[in-house]
C-alpha cells in the first residue's frame, strides 16, 4: 500500500482549531507547541492526551515535522 497523503502542518494546526485550540490555524508550528505544552499541563490534560495519542497511532500518516512536535509533547 502506499501512502500519499500525510498530515502536513495545515492538517494538524487545522485539527487543533476543531478541537478547540483557539486561533490555532492562524499559528506556527513551534505556537501550536507551546499551546500545546499549557493544555497538557492544564485541567484539561486527559482529553489533550488522548487525543495527541489517536494522532500517534497513526504515526505513519503523519508529516516528519508534526510527528517530531507530538513526540516532544507526549514525553
Amino acid at each position: 500500500m502506499m501512502i500519499t497523503e500525510l498530515m502536513d502542518q495545515d492538517d494538524f494546526r487545522a485539527r487543533l482549531q476543531a478541537w478547540g485550540l483557539e486561533g490555532a490555524n492562524r499559528q506556527t508550528l513551534a505556537e501550536c507547541s507551546d499551546r500545546l505544552s499549557e493544555a497538557l499541563a492544564g485541567p484539561e490534560r486527559e482529553p489533550w492526551q488522548q487525543r495527541l495519542a489517536s494522532l500517534l497511532a497513526k504515526r505513519e500518516l503523519l508529516h516528519p515535522e508534526v510527528q517530531a512536535l507530538l513526540d516532544a509533547c507526549m514525553k
